[in-house]
């Protein structure tokens, strides 16, 4: 089908485009381009192959011509922007979508689906769930136009011509040009670069929300449909238990943005707009239809895109508000009073252009490429295993370990640890609360059940008192981890685990070349493993390591990474239900190349916290990792703790760094409170036992950290992070 999506360059069409595309139409876009230039930071849209800059006011039958439907985004989109001008507003939503839809019949377009709005529902009944058939009450000039709209539209049906009217809740989600004057959005930009969820009204107003993404789904599924079951019919497109009291969508943005907090505008009044929708209709005539999207997914999405990215100018600034894009192109003359352009149409790019700088990063010389290519020429037949046994020696006299077993990534090696000890159901295996999740993963894996314990306020790492109280008749193991290259007591946490009978497995993922009292990490615990991720130390791209004295879990580490076949045999039997977890050769002559380099590369890891401590020297409220008297820090990832009373999350320190072009990770969520192991039964009242992590937590950060940092980036990042406290300050004061 030959579709026209008008407004393809705003928030839903950005996606509408893609998703029609997706369903096999041949999609073309018309669009003003008020909003064509604001993209999203991080994302570049991706308009039409064919495009037609035009007003809806000015199109004519002629421009339709060809074309079997619409899909009609194009509007002045929200309450505030229809009350810029109402007049205007309506001659845009109203008069021009009227005189489109006149025009498409006259050219014979069959379908026109038109997107209207939830919002003409005005003040309903809080206890109704308001279907099709329920009176509207629109209480602003946007969903008058809407109601008019329908009216006109409908007066146009016949067998002909098909026009459907989709009512959509109020969108939120992630877009190519996504908008931060939606309830949601709104709210998850407030949550990351302030720290507050903040309510202009008193949030007892009733909302219906539905996914950007879904509605382009829901019009896909319209024009799949039949015209004749369509025709003249509105639907209301959403889901009954997407409802919500604005300050419940508060509460889920908290949720998504730990730390954060909900709170009230002074003098905050209510919404006058307030109604709960019953999506009824929809359901029963697409009944294959599934929303993918729900609010607390959504905001968890614009979280993990947008974190960093966001400043509290983005709030209320032009690129992701449409009302301010709207003024800015009235004040300097671009738009005429009517809202048409004067001349040149805006079209550059409204994100920052800067050399931005990543978190993390490998060093690759010639040696890696001209060894990987190496084996991927020669590592057949006889010499399959030549680099991987070449690259498991190199890690074995490193870690003055009796074996190393090379493998697709350190989560497996953790894996295969529990699983070669024998660890299951019935077992617990304690673990730090902050560390990366594939932790604690495995352990869940393997039937399990893992025991969150504190982390040392210095190190960060596994606290010996934690792991002593958190030690039941059913401990069986503890995964201690070296986090980001520090190193634990491991003198105290071996001797608790000594007298209680219990066994160790280091994570060294993070902290290959890390030292304790001159024994590298690797050298602890019945097994230590190791991650080769791109971002680590030494990197194969992808890949792990266990390494172990212990003869038995050697072999039975051999046998279960293979699929339970045995090293030694040719034939095509298993002994038993095993995994897939193999290094390829190529990764490992990487991992080769890199471990000829390891004492440069530690070296440099080295020199970028030199550079970051120097340029950080005596900032008041900001700690950087340790490196006690007994430890050699190979320091994988800088990591910068505030002091909880300069009253600045981590989220808000990413999004006003982000903003400059530096690119942050958050320190570790705690484990317990993370939604993947919160029906852990050690999760329950975590935050009191381990408070520890839950104080760190919130206001780590680890700033760039790959072989990229130079003396002048660490100080650039530097001048950055020390000019927000300053601001913060300031602001505080």
């Amino acid at each position: 089908m030959k579709v026209l999506v008008t407004g393809h360059a705003g928030y839903v069409g950005s996606l509408a485009t893609s998703v029609l595309t997706e369903a096999g139409h041949e999609v073309t876009g018309l669009d003003t381009g008020f909003f064509a230039p604001c993209h999203t930071e991080g994302m570049v849209p991706v308009d039409p192959a064919r495009t037609i800059a035009k007003d809806v006011r000015e199109v004519t039958a002629e421009d339709l011509a060809g074309f079997d439907a619409v899909l009609h985004l194009a509007a002045l989109s929200n309450d505030p922007m229809g009350d810029l001008a109402p007049e205007l507003t309506a001659a845009i939503n109203r008069d021009a979508t009227i005189a489109l839809a006149e025009a498409a019949k006259a050219a014979g377009v069959k379908r026109f689906v038109f997107a209207s709005s939830c919002s003409i529902y005005g003040a309903g009944n809080p206890d109704l769930l308001l279907d099709e058939t329920a009176p509207v009450n629109p209480l602003t000039a946007y969903a008058a136009s809407k109601v008019e709209s329908e009216k006109g539209l409908l007066a146009l049906a016949d067998a002909t011509f098909a026009p459907t009217f989709m009512r959509n809740a109020t969108c939120y989600g992630l877009s190519p040009r996504v908008r931060t004057d939606l309830v949601l959005n709104n709210l998850v930009v407030s949550a990351l670069s302030t720290g507050e969820v903040k309510l202009l009204s008193s949030g007892l107003a009733w909302r219906p929300l539905l996914h950007a993404r879904d509605l382009a789904r829901a019009a896909a599924a319209i024009l799949a449909a039949d015209a004749a079951t369509v025709c003249g019919e509105a639907f209301n497109i959403g889901q009954n238990d997407e409802n919500h009291l604005v300050r419940d969508i508060a509460a889920i943005v908290a949720e998504a943005v730990p730390g954060s907090k909900v709170t009230f505008a002074e003098g905050n009044t209510i919404d006058p707009r307030s109604y709960r929708v019953d999506f009824g209709k929809f359901a029963s005539a697409f009944p294959d239809f599934r929303f993918l999207h729900t609010a607390a997914s959504g905001a968890k999405e614009l979280v993990a895109a947008l974190a960093g990215r966001t400043t509290p100018q983005d709030l209320t600034g032009q690129r992701y508000v449409r009302l301010a894009r709207l003024k800015h192109l009235l004040d300097s003359g671009a738009l005429a009073p009517d809202l048409s352009w004067r001349g040149e149409r805006d079209t550059a790019p409204l994100t920052v252009k800067r050399d931005r700088v990543p978190v993390a990063g490998p060093s690759i010389t010639q040696r890696e490429v001209d060894l990987t290519a190496e084996a991927a020429r020669t590592a057949w037949f006889e010499n399959h295993a030549k680099y991987n046994l070449r690259f498991e020696a190199m890690v074995a006299e490193q870690t003055g370990r009796k074996h190393a077993i090379s493998l697709a990534h350190c989560t497996s090696a953790i894996h295969l640890a529990l699983a070669g000890l024998g660890i299951g159901p019935g077992d617990e295996v304690i673990v730090p609360e902050c560390t990366w999740v594939a932790t604690a993963s495995p352990v869940v894996q393997v039937g399990a059940t893992p025991v969150f314990a504190d982390i040392d306020p210095v190190s960060w790492c596994l606290s010996p008192a934690s792991l002593a109280a958190a030690i039941t008749p059913k401990t069986k193991a503890a995964i201690v981890v070296d986090l980001y290259g520090g190193m634990p007591d491991w003198a105290r946490l071996e001797a608790i685990a000594r007298d209680a009978g219990i066994i160790l497995i280091e994570d060294a993922a993070e902290a290959i070349g890390s030292r304790f009292r001159d024994k590298p990490a690797g050298a602890f615990g019945r097994a230590s493993v190791f991650s080769f991720h791109g971002s680590k130390t030494v990197t194969t791209g992808e890949g792990g390591m266990l390494v172990t004295d212990d003869d038995a879990l050697a072999e039975r580490v051999n046998i279960l990474r293979d699929q339970g076949r045995h090293p030694t045999s040719r034939a095509l039997i298993t002994e038993e239900v095993g995994f897939k977890y193999r290094m390829s050769a190529m990764q490992a002559a990487m991992g080769i190349a890199q471990m000829e380099r390891l004492d440069e590369l530690i070296a440099r890891k080295r020199d970028i916290f030199r550079f970051y401590a120097e340029n950080l020297a005596g900032t008041p409220g900001l700690t950087l990792n340790a490196e006690p008297a007994q430890v050699f820090n190979s320091y994988w990832m800088v990591t910068a703790v505030l002091d909880p009373k300069v009253g600045l999350l981590k989220q808000q320190v990413a999004a006003e760094l982000g903003a400059e072009g530096i690119d942050t990770r958050p320190f570790f969520y705690p484990l317990s409170w993370q939604p993947a192991f919160r029906d852990q039964p050690s999760a329950a009242g975590a935050a009191t036992r381990n408070p520890v992590a839950y104080a760190i937590s919130p206001t780590g950060i680890n700033l760039p950290s790959g072989y990229n940092v130079t003396r002048d980036v660490a100080a650039r990042v530097s001048r950055a992070l020390k000019s927000i406290l300053q601001r913060h300050a300031r602001r505080a004061a």
